[in-house]
C-alpha cells in the first residue's frame, strides 16, 4: 500500500493489532483505517464510532463487505456522550481502542471521552492516540498530550516514524 493510507499499516503495526481482537476506533472518518484494521483481525471485530453522519455513511460504503460479513460495525455518536453499552460488542470490552487525528484528546481535557474509554477498555486492553497524514509535515508537540494523559490517569509512551506519531496510554495503577 502506498500513499497517505499506508500510514494505517504503520499505526496497526505499532499498536500491535492481532487476529481475534475486539477493537474500537474513535472517529474513523471515511473508514480507510477501519478497513485496514479489519483486514488483520481474522475473526475479530472492529467498531467505528463517529459523530458525523456523513463520515458514517462514507465508512459504510467503503466497508460494505466488512460490515456484511460482521467484521465492522458503525455507530453514529460522540464519544463521551454515548453510553458505553452502545459501543460494546455483546457487553465485551475492547482489547484495543484507538483514534487517528482526533483533536478531542489533543486540544483539551476530554474528561467525558476518557471516562468512556475507561468503561470500554478491557483490563488488559490498549489505548492509542495516533497522528499523521502520511504526507510531509510536523507531528504535534507531546508535552501537553503527556499532561492530558496524566490528568486522565494514564502514562504516555510515544513512538514516532518520519511524520507519524502513536501515543500509548497505559493506566497508572
Amino acid at each position: 500500500m502506498r500513499g497517505p493510507e499506508a500510514r494505517f499499516d504503520w499505526f496497526a503495526d505499532t499498536m500491535g493489532v492481532r487476529a481475534g481482537e475486539r477493537v474500537l476506533e474513535l472517529g474513523p472518518g471515511s473508514g480507510a483505517s477501519l478497513q485496514r484494521i479489519a483486514a488483520g483481525l481474522g475473526d475479530g471485530r472492529i467498531v467505528g464510532v463517529d459523530r458525523s453522519a456523513t463520515a458514517i455513511a462514507r465508512a459504510g460504503r467503503r466497508c460494505a463487505t466488512e460490515i456484511a460479513d460482521g467484521r465492522v460495525r458503525l455507530v453514529e455518536g460522540e464519544i463521551g456522550k454515548l453510553e458505553a453499552a452502545r459501543l460494546l460488542d455483546a457487553g465485551a470490552r475492547f482489547d484495543l481502542i484507538f483514534a487517528v487525528n482526533v483533536n478531542l484528546f489533543w486540544t483539551g481535557p476530554a474528561t467525558a471521552a476518557w471516562s468512556t474509554v475507561r468503561e470500554c477498555l478491557a483490563p488488559t486492553g490498549r489505548f492509542w492516540l495516533c497522528y499523521g497524514y502520511g504526507t510531509p509535515g510536523p507531528t504535534p508537540p507531546t508535552d501537553k498530550l503527556t499532561e492530558r494523559f496524566a490528568a486522565a490517569g494514564f502514562r504516555c509512551t510515544v513512538t514516532t516514524a518520519n511524520n507519524l506519531l502513536a501515543a500509548r496510554a497505559t493506566p497508572i495503577r
